[in-house]
């Protein structure tokens, strides 16, 4: 939630009042998964239920092989499924409304870039689905090159933008006056840098990345710090339908001065709030639609969520648990 969006003393009241909790939030070990979804080493809400997943489906995810996305993918749902690579975010939904994929993974939010706001509307834009898992997965951004690159040539730098983000201070003070070039995902600046066959071109992605695509690791990450994680939400057409499930997303059309009073109706039955992103509604200069997940002790039971469904302004895209790689 940016700033400038409020007065100084309604953020005050925000912060202070209603989202006390907003935190990254802690996370205790799961109970067994049936099968392989999601797998047992994974971290979660011990009273959440593990998600509903069938043993073998297909799930989209913004490709190409090697990004953190597959990553996250192959985290939440094991390997038992037809993954399908999508070139952006908004088709890897699009399968998924479509019926040619039964989920879709994709990323929201980084801890150093902030909201990745494209694929934020795009969530938002997309009818008639629900949100029934959620990764939040360590990323440690690597440059990479062809093999026997030499830094001290290099005058130009690929990543996905968020990649770029994350890496600015390391490039700041090692590559200043490379050229920095956005990707469609991280692992599509790695393959761009590998078929290119120039050495004086270098990508930032993840580690996997540069064994899939031939290329020599030349600094592991330059992210810089050990904080960094990404959220990524797990959707599909159907909603979970267990109760227990730790987390909640909403999202709500309103303006800026009525998002407290949404936030004090939402958390009303005991929910802490996780994170809020803010995103222009198109049509009126202050009215904003808003991504709100939440999450409650001892899980949101199906009351729960029909409470939070009746709270004005807000639609509920579904309850699910959080897994920690």
């Amino acid at each position: 939630m940016r700033a400038g969006h409020f007065s100084a003393s309604l953020l005050a009241l925000v912060l202070s009042a209603t989202i006390a909790g907003c935190a990254s939030p802690q996370t205790t070990p799961a109970s067994s998964a049936q099968g392989s979804h999601p797998q047992q080493s994974q971290q979660t809400d011990p009273t959440s239920p593990t998600a509903e997943v069938p043993d073998s489906t297909t799930v989209a995810y913004l490709g190409p092989e090697g990004t953190y996305t597959e990553e996250a993918t192959k985290l939440f749902f094991g390997t038992n499924d037809q993954l399908a690579p999508q070139e952006s975010v908004p088709k890897a939904l699009e399968a998924v409304a479509a019926g040619t994929a039964s989920y879709a993974v994709i990323p929201q939010e980084n801890t150093l870039g902030g909201p990745v706001t494209d694929y934020v509307d795009a969530l938002l834009a997309q009818k008639d689905v629900s949100v029934a898992g959620e990764v939040v997965l360590p990323i440690r951004q690597t440059l990479m090159g062809l093999p026997g690159t030499d830094l001290s040539k290099v005058t130009r730098v690929v990543s996905h933008k968020q990649g770029l983000q994350q890496s600015a201070a390391w490039l700041d003070g090692n590559l200043p006056s490379a050229e920095r070039v956005e990707a469609k995902s991280t692992a599509a600046a790695a393959q761009e840098v590998a078929s290119a066959g120039d050495s004086t071109s270098v990508a930032i992605a993840a580690p996997g990345a540069a064994s899939l695509y031939g290329l020599e690791v030349l600094q592991a990450n330059v992210s810089l710090s050990d904080a960094n994680k990404t959220r990524f939400y797990v959707v599909s057409r159907t909603a979970n339908t267990r109760e227990g499930y730790g987390c909640a997303l909403l999202a709500a059309t309103c303006p800026a001065s009525e998002l407290p009073r949404v936030l004090d109706d939402a958390c009303a039955g005991g929910a802490r709030v996780v994170c809020v992103h803010d995103r222009p509604e198109k049509s009126s200069l202050g009215v904003y639609r808003y991504q709100i997940e939440l999450e409650r002790d001892g899980g949101f039971t199906s009351t729960e969520l029909d409470r939070l469904a009746q709270v004005k302004d807000v639609s509920c895209l579904g309850g699910f648990s959080r897994v920690e790689g």
